[in-house]
């Protein structure tokens, strides 16, 4: 167990290894969930800080619904804004690289149910 939450961390940490969120097909799902979109904002920020555009083409959302993600998921803490040169950055918090590594986890532990 422990050498499975160590490899989780690692591809959470990692920049190179991006977590592949595709393989939810076994899970029979039409559409994305909140949390998966979650997820994909704070993976696009986590390893450095992201403009919206970069991060809106990494979760593959419209700019309405980027919006509504960046101004929620800094409000409860997960991102953090900095403006260099008058551009808007976005990194993940601590917090929001905890529940990354957390949601990683969960799907980990879906995709590998035995059903």
């Amino acid at each position: 167990m422990a050498n499975r939450v160590r490899t989780v961390n690692t591809l959470c940490l990692s920049p190179a290894k991006r977590y592949n969120l595709s393989n939810l097909q076994p899970l029979h799902k039409k559409y994305r969930s909140h949390f998966e979109i979650i997820g994909l904002v704070l993976e696009a920020v986590k390893a450095e800080s992201a403009t919206p555009f970069s991060i809106m083409k990494h979760a593959n959302v419209n700019f309405m619904q980027l919006k509504k993600y960046l101004k929620s998921l800094t409000e409860i803490g997960f991102l953090e804004v900095e403006i260099k040169s008058s551009t808007i950055f976005y990194r993940a918090s601590k917090e929001g690289l905890e529940f990354l590594r957390q949601y990683y986890t969960l799907i980990e532990m879906l995709l590998t149910a035995k059903v």
